[in-house]
């Protein structure tokens, strides 16, 4: 019996300190690789969306940009000449715009530029918006920025690019009569020779290519106040 019993708790020792088998093994890889698998790929997909939320932020605030500068502009256009003075003879070409297909250009003086500590200029300034192509993509234009101090010439001032995924670009103006009236036309171009004056309002409307690849439109209606 003691022989028996001795041989039961030898055989139930052997049976304690065996290993797992082969097959186990390969079980518990087979699955640590599937688990690994699957989390791997759900990072890479919230590391994905992430960039993908940033880039349409990263969008939006550049349309933001555009408009908060533009408006700077806008709001402070004002006839060329008529700077402290009591005469309306202003010259006639302080505020031209135009349209060619769904691009347009505008250019006029303004009163947003700072003079620096002790120069001899005046805080007028000309400001103009158009639109330039880009060198990576045929299809995208850069809006490009243009501050010129000696007003109309070609000479001195500085241009920089605004935004660099520009699809489309248009401005629309509005006179007197048609704010007053209940349909408002839109105008596609004005020249302040025609009426010497400046329009009431600049409707921006601008297209950005988004990070997957759509086209964004904004629009923002910019009041000019000095018309009233």
């Amino acid at each position: 019996m003691k022989g028996i019993r001795c041989l039961k708790l030898q055989q139930q020792s052997q049976t304690t300190n065996e290993g797992f088998t082969l097959i186990e093994v390969l079980l518990a890889v087979f699955i640590a690789s599937i688990v690994m698998a699957v989390l791997y790929a759900s990072f890479f997909q919230i590391i994905k969306a992430k960039d993908k939320v940033e880039q349409e932020l990263e969008l939006y605030h550049e349309a933001r940009v555009i408009f908060s500068k533009m408006t700077r502009d806008i709001v402070t256009a004002f006839p060329r000449g008529s700077v402290n003075s009591v005469s309306s003879n202003a010259p006639s070409d302080f505020f031209m715009g135009s349209q060619e297909g769904n691009f347009s250009t505008l250019t006029f003086t303004s009163l947003s530029r700072t003079p620096a500590k002790n120069a001899k200029e005046s805080d007028q300034t000309e400001i103009s918006y158009f639109l330039e192509p880009t060198e990576d993509d045929p299809n995208l234009f850069a809006l490009m920025r243009r501050d010129d101090p000696t007003i109309g010439t070609d000479e001195g001032g500085s241009e920089y690019p605004i935004s660099e995924r520009i699809v489309g670009f248009t401005l629309s103006y509005l006179g007197e009569a048609s704010v007053a009236s209940e349909n408002q036309e839109l105008a596609f171009e004005w020249n302040s020779s025609d009426g010497s004056s400046l329009p009431r309002a600049v409707n921006v409307n601008i297209v950005l290519r988004g990070p997957r690849g759509d086209d964004i439109e904004f629009n923002s209606l910019i009041l000019i106040p000095v018309v009233d």
